[in-house]
């Protein structure tokens, strides 16, 4: 496999990683939960929009000179937010980060699959090194943070700066598309039940990523504790990733995603009572059963399920879903359910929501089942 490539999506899910401390850093700063919650908010509301304007564009103009372009202005537009210590203008130097930031990972992985696709390859492992490249910057930043945020800002300006660098077009080669699926034996229905299921699973993990800090904090923990558990989180995810696409063929995507939706009901759950930092750290390797399991069920029934127009069409969904609307119900509600109560209480009816929506989801699909059963 190409070297590149993995290179390439270790650094854009680094990214994701600095991007993921940036609310430890605003609570280090005295943000209160609900302004952290809207802070962190400012990218997916912002990818609502940017992350369909930044697709439609690279359909004119080629996927690799518009990652150029998102990823640089990323790097540079990171600076700003730093150099600021007031709410509102930290909003608005958000706003003008996600425009660009937005749209790295949803255009970087599009490009991956349809290089895969062109020239064969797996997705699950070239999403173990985003994994992997996830984990590292996450551990190496635990300590850094401590000494200076600076660090923080500087990490993820070297790593939008130089992931462009393992891009390599072909010479004559004008964009980037993707090739016709012969055959899809993938419905709409299912989509949409996947995509509802997703929005329910992630949801809970946005929430956990925009205020484990805050969770930490209140606990009395270290400020590398934040650091170690996203470290953690994204460790836990490479057993599954090694054989994801065996699974998947023989579970079936829908099971996966169900699975995944009530063990992070539980995980959440379970966080709430973590009270050392031992304990914390035994619960969030539950992760590799959680966020990884929703996220990579729905992307390969995408790629691999559906075809044509509606492969194009359900892409966009999904990132409108897993990048948008999820972390805005995360963070914004979570931020006001903290202030109003508890961070342990906001974990916990975070963690009841999410697996009172699994055990739903897992009735309404085998009742799909038996009525198509019973029809035959």
């Amino acid at each position: 496999m190409n070297l590149n490539i993995l290179f390439f999506e270790a650094l854009i899910y680094a990214s994701l990683a600095t991007k993921n401390l940036l609310s430890q850093y605003f609570d280090i700063s005295g943000y209160s939960p609900t302004e952290i919650g809207i802070l962190m908010a400012v990218l997916p509301v912002v990818s609502l929009v940017s992350s369909p304007l930044w697709f439609k564009i690279s359909s004119r103009l080629g996927q690799y000179k518009i990652y150029y372009i998102v990823s640089l202005s990323s790097a540079v537009c990171i600076w700003p937010i730093f150099a600021t210590s007031d709410f509102l203008t930290s909003l608005l130097f958000m706003i003008l980060f996600s425009l660009f930031f937005s749209a790295v990972v949803p255009l970087g992985d599009s490009i991956i699959m349809t290089i895969l696709k062109t020239t064969g390859g797996r997705f699950d492992r070239v999403r173990l090194f985003g994994t992997i490249g996830f984990a590292v910057t996450s551990l190496l930043l635990s300590s850094l943070v401590g000494i200076s945020f600076f660090w923080l800002f500087a990490a993820t300006s070297i790593v939008l700066a130089f992931s462009p660098m393992f891009l390599k077009r072909r010479p004559g080669e004008s964009r980037t598309e993707a090739p016709e699926n012969p055959a899809s034996a993938g419905s709409l229905l299912q989509f949409s039940l996947m995509t509802v299921g997703m929005f329910f699973g992630i949801t809970l993990n946005s929430f956990h990523n925009s205020f484990i800090a805050v969770f930490t904090r209140q606990n009395g923990m270290d400020p590398s504790v934040v650091g170690v558990v996203f470290a953690i989180t994204a460790l836990s995810e490479i057993p599954f990733l090694l054989v994801a696409d065996r699974i998947i063929e023989k579970i079936g995507s829908m099971r996966i995603l169900l699975f995944g939706m009530a063990v992070i009901g539980v995980r959440m759950i379970l966080v709430s009572f973590a009270t050392n930092v031992y304990a914390l750290y035994l619960v969030e390797s539950l992760h590799g059963l959680t966020y990884i399991l929703v996220y990579y069920s729905l992307f390969h029934f995408i790629h691999y399920g559906l075809s044509g127009r509606r492969m194009i069409a359900a892409q966009s969904v999904f990132w409108i879903v897993r990048s948008g609307l999820t972390f805005i119900v995360g963070s914004i509600g979570g931020g006001i359910i903290i202030d109003k109560f508890s961070v342990f209480f906001a974990f916990r009816l975070f963690g009841f929501v999410g697996l009172l929506s699994a055990i739903l989801m897992t009735g309404v699909y085998f009742a799909i089942l038996r009525s198509r059963s019973n029809s035959i």
